[in-house]
This record gives structure tokens, sequence and C-alpha cells, in this order.
């Protein structure tokens, strides 16, 4: 007795797609989608950033941004992409690039500009001049000191204050403070507000992260806090302090993967406490390289490549494409069955 007399033939033809079926429905069982993304390896993206740097830094794209750059003027872009020509084996014309460089090097005009940058940060024409000539004085607590000075005298004289600035080196005293206390492990956030007051004198700020770091000042309570009778609560609001504390601490990671001096200018980027967190784990990977990653690939780009697809997702996926196929050619069978047998009556 065939296969066909027991009434098996129809029932083997579905077991291929019943066992897919199955498979589908115990691994959406496991709820895969959930969170389909996850984070790569740092030598994974790695790899991944370096090779999507690759294939989008070409010869026309490369001479196209470093003709930006020269037109900005923007001294330190300018570098960066000659850098990058060099290191991927891509002919561009240097020219413009080399002049432009060789006037803002120059040793007398060098002079001028730190002298200028130190007396007022926004006209730090480079960041060779940042990390030179003001670094040292506003990451120290003189310069959260000096901006609470500044923030006073506004005060008093009814002006409207840089609340912002001030906000910033409160929580850069507080972190200063905690670092004598703790033995240092409050450094990371002492570093990270001083970039952050840096960068929003520099105008590197974005209006979205500038509301964040904008806490609520008791001004009255501010001398005693200075004379350290006050504590830091009895001057700011802690909950959103923390959520400062938490920015600075990841763009202090972003400084000590890169430079100080590279993560002022990549704050422009960041726009909160997820941004900050992502950059922190992107420069991780890329290191010294991350300004030119970010440069080319652009943030949402660069951002996205730091996650993959899940292999239980990925898995999961391929589970419903096969059920799907395989519907699809059962169907498609039985009509072609049923055509045929009109067709031979």
């Amino acid at each position: 007795m065939g296969l066909g007399a027991l009434g098996l033939r129809p029932l083997l033809r579905a077991v291929p797609l019943l066992a897919t079926a199955g498979a589908t429905a115990w691994m959406l069982s496991t709820n895969p989608l959930a969170a389909p993304l996850v984070e790569r390896s740092v030598d994974d993206l790695r790899l991944t950033l370096e090779a999507r740097v690759a294939r989008t830094a070409t010869e026309a794209w490369l001479q196209a941004a470093l003709d930006e750059a020269v037109a900005e003027p923007d001294a330190d872009r300018t570098e960066m992409l000659l850098a990058l020509a060099a290191e991927l084996g891509r002919t561009v014309d240097p020219a413009a690039a080399e002049a432009l460089l060789a006037e803002t090097r120059a040793p007398l005009a060098q002079a001028a500009a730190c002298g200028a940058c130190m007396a007022d940060i926004a006209t730090c024409e480079s960041l060779r001049l940042v990390a030179a000539c003001a670094l040292p004085f506003e990451l120290s607590p003189l310069g959260d000191v000096n901006a609470l000075r500044r923030a006073g005298v506004d005060w008093s004289a009814g002006r409207q204050v840089d609340t912002v600035d001030a906000s910033l080196a409160l929580v850069g005293l507080g972190a200063t403070a905690a670092v004598l206390a703790s033995g240092g492990s409050s450094a990371s956030i002492k570093a990270g507000t001083g970039l952050l007051r840096m960068a929003r004198r520099m105008g590197s700020v974005s209006p979205a992260l500038a509301r964040q770091l904008d806490l609520p000042i008791r001004w009255g309570a501010v001398p005693a806090y200075l004379r350290g009778t006050a504590r830091l609560e009895d001057v700011t609001d802690t909950a959103r302090l923390a959520r400062v504390g938490a920015i600075a601490r990841e763009m202090d990671a972003v400084r000590r993967a890169t430079s100080s001096a590279e993560a002022l200018r990549l704050l422009r980027l960041v726009d909160g406490p997820e941004d900050a967190a992502r950059l922190a784990r992107l420069s991780e990977a890329a290191g010294p390289r991350t300004p030119r990653t970010l440069d080319v690939l652009g943030k949402s780009r660069a951002f996205r490549a730091t996650l993959r697809l899940s292999r239980t997702a990925a898995a999961t996926l391929l589970l419903l494409w096969l059920s799907a196929t395989q519907i699809a050619v059962l169907i498609a069978t039985r009509i072609g069955t049923a055509l045929w047998r009109h067709a031979i009556r």
C-alpha cells in the first residue's frame, strides 16, 4: 500500500512547513525582536568604522571636503583631511591646504593668537591654540572660580548671568571637593565639566545640550558654598546635577580616548546623555581617529555603526522569511495543480 493510499503524501509535503513554523513560533516566544539591536564589540566596531571610512572617503570626496575646509578656513580639519588622504593613498591637490597651514602655523601668528585665546577662549582659532593656551587654566579649579566670579559680578550689577557657565563651574568645584574626599573617583566629572564649560564659551554646545546644562542656582548661597560653609545641595538641584555629571563623565572618556582639544570639537555633536554615551562608546573603539571618523561618516551613520542585528533576531527574521516562502510555494503548487486538472478535463 503506497503513501498516497494512506493519505500520508500531503502530510509529508507539509512537514518542512510545519517544522519551520514550529521553529519560528518557538523563536518568537522568546521575544527576540523586542531588542533586535545589540552593541558591537570594540574590535568589531573598530573594523566596521575603518571599512566604512575607507569606502566613503574617495578621492572626489576628500578633494571636495578639503576645498571646503580651506574656504572656511578651518586649519584643524584641513590638517586632518590631508593626513587621511595620505593614509588611504588618495591623490588630492594639497597646494591651497598647505598654504593655509603655513600661514596659520607661523610662529608670530601663533604667539599673537595665543594671547587672544588666553584672554577669551571664544577667539581661539584652532585646537592647537586651545590645547596650548587655554586648557591648562580653564580645566583647573581656578577656571571654575573665575567663571563663578564673572557670574557673581554680573548678578550683583543686575546684568544677565550666563547660568550654563556658572552651573558647570559649580559642578566642577563640587567634583574637585569630591576628588579630595574620595581620593580621585570624581576626577572624570571635574575634567568633563571643564570641557563642557569651555565648549559652551566657544559656541560648540548645541541648544538642546545647553538647556540640560542650565541648572537653577540660588545665588545667595554661592558665597557660603565657596567658603565651604554651604553644601552643593543648598545651591542647586542635585537631581539635575547628577544628569550633568553623567554627561561630564562620558565626555571625559571621549577626552581620554582622543584629546582635550578634540573632545571640545566633538561636543557639538552631543544633544544629551544618550549622545554622550554613544560618542564615548565610539571613541573607545576609534581612539584618536574618532574626529575623522565622524567627519567622514557623519553623526548618524557613525552612531548607527555601534549597533548590529543580534543573532537571535537575525535567525528569527530568516525563519519568518522561510515560512512565508514555503507558504507561498505551497499555495502556488495547489493553484497550479488545480489549473492543470481543469485544463486537462
